[in-house]
């Protein structure tokens, strides 16, 4: 489920969905989303599973990203990257964007703890807070874009 095409013709999100999206790519926690918007967490991941079906995803950086494709979360201003990042991070970060973990580690021949650990040392080195903040910062940063999909 989490490596389908991302179509904008999908049900169009709520403003609650979208607001959850935009806390999720800022790299807030369930928890602290779920404070800043005053709901339960539980209700948190009812929202949260709506997202899921709409989006015909399952991973939250891959939630992230369809929404910015789909055009129902904006795109965060660009900008500039904290240092040089290498082809391979590019590739990390398109497979972050578009697949589940397992289907990571299984691109890259790794894995899935090796997979993990690459997720963290590219998080710490763009400066993100969390995998879906990965996601807005390679936005920002002209990593991901139109061009990147799900394969």
């Amino acid at each position: 489920m989490g490596t389908r095409g991302f179509n904008r013709d999908l049900a169009q999100l709520t403003k609650t969905e979208v607001s959850v999206l935009e806390h999720l790519a800022e790299g807030l926690t369930t928890r602290e989303v779920a404070e800043t918007m005053g709901i339960t967490p539980r209700t948190l991941g009812g929202h949260l599973a709506h997202i899921r079906d709409k989006l015909i995803v399952t991973d939250r950086p891959v939630m992230v990203h369809a929404a910015y494709m789909g055009e129902q979360l904006q795109r965060p201003d660009a900008a500039e990257a904290p240092g040089e990042f290498t082809q391979r991070d590019h590739d990390l970060w398109n497979l972050l964007a578009t697949k589940p973990l397992p289907e990571i580690g299984q691109s890259l021949k790794v894995s899935r703890h090796t997979a993990r650990g690459m997720i963290k040392d590219l998080t710490v080195r763009a400066g993100a807070r969390s995998e879906t903040h990965v996601v807005k910062l390679g936005h920002a940063y002209g990593i991901l874009g139109a061009e990147v999909t799900a394969r």
